[in-house]
């Protein structure tokens, strides 16, 4: 049963039960061509620069009961996150967001608003014993997606010499088609992304794919193709009104493009909208910690490094990609990484540093992540990916996953 949901099944054991052996990456025999075949899915990014994105002689496999721990995880934090984004919003503080005075009233009046969202996908640590830790919540731009719930799905029907009883965790594409209905949005719904990104191209291929499952019109649009109409608002090169986008574009890079004095007067549902950024945002790890202290899904984190004891790695708050991490930790410090000229500045949230587990990949390390996906806020899928190094980052591999 490919598509089985863990989130379906009897959940009997307690979320603090050890489960020894949680994860195990085991060797597969290469195979070079399923990439290829995949091609047909839209994955046309398997090899980036020559780099294989896509293990293609691995796999991971995990107990179910992790699996079900993971969509109790997820649920429960979405409720914890949704009550620190109202406390924040109540409170009118927005220290350490990095926003800017419009994006805060956007964010603030999408909230109120309380408009719905798609998707969003977590980042967890796993620990050997089936310990789960929060790293962030990507809420607004998560990357991945056709890969975890299109593509891993593909491989795992045509692979052969899987163990028998083999599941996946993956009933994200009907968790998908069956979510826009409630989304309330016109027949026609645009989708955005930048032009020259192939991997962004083709996730929004895929929504587009599921939206129109759904019973909508969907429409591709690049980014930089939306322009203004002093009547109509935001409108396309056509000059057809913006009436619903899905983009996947940072809200805060919308806001600092020369046009981004119009959005709050383009008049156009968004998706993710704008209130996602307090969610996605990292000073939010921060105020978790403050409401729920203690709490075993959480790590500390704090606007101020002083109060997080022993090693800690310092987050942007609007970083994104693995960009701009700062380690302090005598024995990982080499694994901080550098942020990129064109990308702003923001400030720095503070979490204790808890390295990801290493897995044996033929001799050397990975460390891989779990991104648990979450629609409509119900859990429906995981997709991992591996690095040689402790921050995850655009240039690690994804690896299939299977249940057992």
């Amino acid at each position: 049963m490919a598509a089985a949901g863990a989130s379906g099944r009897d959940m009997p054991d307690q979320p603090d039960t050890p489960c020894p052996d949680a994860l195990r990456r085991v060797a597969l025999p290469r195979d070079d061509a399923f990439p290829h075949r995949a091609e047909a899915l839209g994955f046309g990014f398997h090899s980036p620069d020559g780099r294989e994105y896509w293990a293609r002689d691995a796999c991971y496999v995990l107990r179910a009961t992790v699996a079900e721990r993971m969509a109790l995880a997820a649920r429960e934090l979405e409720q914890m996150i949704e009550a620190a984004a109202d406390a924040v919003v109540q409170r009118g503080d927005y220290q350490g967001f990095g926003f800017s005075p419009r994006l805060m009233a956007l964010v603030e009046a999408s909230h109120r608003a309380a408009e719905p969202s798609l998707y969003g996908r977590f980042d967890f640590r796993l620990a050997a014993d089936g310990g789960l830790k929060l790293y962030e919540f990507n809420a607004e731009t998560p990357a991945a997606l056709l890969e975890a719930a299109v593509v891993q799905l593909a491989w795992f029907e045509q692979a052969t010499g899987l163990p028998a009883g083999a599941e996946q965790w993956n009933a994200i594409d009907d968790a998908l088609v069956a979510r826009w209905p409630a989304m309330g949005l016109p027949h026609q719904v645009y989708f955005a992304a930048e032009r020259d990104r192939e991997d962004e191209i083709a996730q929004v291929a895929y929504l587009m794919a599921t939206a129109r499952a759904a019973g909508h019109a969907a429409s591709f649009l690049p980014v930089d193709d939306i322009s203004w109409h002093a009547q109509d608002g935001l409108v396309t090169p056509e000059g057809a009104r913006l009436e619903a986008c899905f983009k996947l574009y940072p809200w805060d890079w919308l806001d600092a493009e020369e046009g981004g004095w119009l959005l709050p007067r383009g008049g156009t549902r968004w998706i993710e909208p704008a209130r996602r950024m307090l969610h996605a945002n990292k000073a939010i790890l921060a105020e978790l910690w403050r409401m729920f202290p203690g709490h075993p899904l959480l790590l500390p984190a704090s606007l101020d490094r002083s109060a997080i004891d022993g090693a800690a790695i310092g987050k942007p708050a609007l970083g994104l990609e693995g960009h701009g991490m700062t380690i302090e930790d005598a024995a990982s410090a080499d694994a901080s990484t550098e942020m990129p000229e064109e990308l702003p500045p923001s400030p720095t949230i503070w979490q204790q540093w808890a390295p990801l587990p290493a897995h044996d990949a033929g001799g050397v390390p990975a460390y891989p992540v779990m991104g648990v996906w979450s629609v409509g806020g119900e859990p429906c899928g995981l997709g991992i990916r591996e690095g040689d190094g402790l921050v995850t980052t655009l240039e690690d591999r994804f690896v299939p996953h299977i249940l057992l």
